[in-house]
C-alpha cells in the first residue's frame, strides 16, 4: 500500500513550524538544566562521599 503525501493539507506546515520551535526550546532548556546541574554539583560536591568527585569511577560505573 502506498501513500500519497502530496495531498497533505497545508495546515501541516504550521505543525512543522511548531515542532521546530519546540525542538529549539528543548535544546535551550537542556543547555540551561545542564548548567544548573553543574552549578549545583560544584556547590555541593564537598558534602558528597570522598570518592564521588573521581571522574574515573563515574566512567567505569556508567560505561556499561
Amino acid at each position: 500500500m502506498s501513500h500519497d503525501f502530496s495531498s497533505i493539507p497545508s495546515s501541516r506546515n504550521g505543525d512543522t513550524t511548531l515542532v521546530i520551535a519546540e525542538t529549539e526550546s528543548f535544546v535551550a532548556f537542556d543547555r540551561w538544566i545542564d548548567e544548573q546541574l553543574s552549578d549545583l554539583v560544584a556547590r555541593w560536591i564537598h558534602m558528597a562521599a570522598p570518592n564521588a568527585n573521581r571522574p574515573e569511577l563515574l566512567r567505569e560505573r556508567f560505561a556499561h
